[in-house]
């Protein structure tokens, strides 16, 4: 038989294992400045017990006048030619705030960098390059390299997205009616009979596309009225759920639909997170906001 105090602590221990663990930090690289005077800002850095924060100065630092508060409560304080590796064995206490100064070989002595040690919830900093001047050619040369190397990603993810363009992308190729269906699954969807009696719009037809990338759905719309029409907004909802799906794009092969005229309209959508089969309904809307064309029972 266990005595109590060895089932209480039994009953501890197991409701303190049973404690969420904090979340994992999300590790940063970036880049300060020194202060250059008192009226700036004293730069952060974020450590966490357990993480290794490392400074890297673009210039050598006298290793012997390196100060840092309650160095004593760190695993690992490394100084080297141009290189600060930082560890605390416990993680700081909420609002807690540590001094770190470090002075630069061969300077005078007003020539140093002061820091501020803090304790963040999410983040951790790993890789920190420090410049002693905001205006240093160092610090210049890699802020212009970063604005190259975003230019090129954004030159590149735009050159993607003019190939999908030019080669047709899914709304293109449905409109077409050249769409490949390897990989995509149709699902051509079950018309009401009978329609709005006088109705001046009335869909013949309508089939949903599903790809691992994409949605979309065409519908011919039939035009009886006297005025032409073209879609200008979309909507489709989940009457289960109560959400809606993101609609990408709304593209007529038309560009309005005459009296007595059928056109196809196609609506691409983001990739719907519902089940496979999961009716939803899909409206198209006039520029007021006012649905002209309701097409339930749309399942992808």
């Amino acid at each position: 038989m266990l005595r109590p105090v060895a089932i209480l602590s039994l009953l501890v221990g197991v409701a303190a294992s049973a404690q969420p663990l904090p979340a994992p930090r999300e590790r940063q690289e970036r880049r300060v400045a020194l202060s250059s005077g008192p009226a700036e800002p004293v730069p952060e850095l974020r450590v966490a017990a357990g993480i290794t924060t490392l400074l890297l100065f673009d210039a050598p630092l006298d290793r012997g006048a390196v100060e840092l508060e309650g160095r004593e409560r760190f695993r690992i304080v490394d100084v080297g030619e141009r290189i600060l590796a930082l560890e605390p064995a416990v993680d700081l206490g909420s609002g807690e705030r540590l001094g770190l100064r470090v002075r630069f070989a061969g300077s005078a002595t007003q020539d140093r960098g002061v820091f501020v040690l803090v304790s963040h919830a999410t983040q951790v900093d790993t890789r920190v390059e420090v410049f002693h001047r905001k205006d240093s050619v160092e610090l210049l040369h890699a802020e212009l390299m970063d604005t190259r190397a975003q230019l090129k990603a954004q030159t590149e993810e735009n050159q993607k997205l003019r190939a999908l363009r030019d080669s047709g992308g899914p709304v293109e190729l449905i409109m077409s009616g050249r769409l490949d269906h390897w990989g995509v699954r149709a699902n051509r969807i079950k018309m009401e009979k009978e329609q709005s009696h006088g109705a001046s719009l009335t869909v013949e037809s309508a089939t949903s596309f599903l790809a691992p990338t994409w949605a979309a759905i065409s519908v011919k719309v039939r035009n009886h009225g006297k005025n032409s029409w073209a879609p200008a907004l979309a909507r489709v909802v989940s009457p289960r759920r109560g959400t809606s799906l993101g609609v990408l794009n709304v593209r007529s092969v038309l560009p309005k639909i005459g009296p007595e005229e059928a056109g196809l309209i196609v609506i691409e959508t983001e990739v719907p997170s519902w089940l496979p089969g999961e009716v939803c309904s899909l409206e198209l809307l006039d520029s007021d906001g006012v649905r002209q064309v309701l097409v339930p029972g749309v399942a992808f």
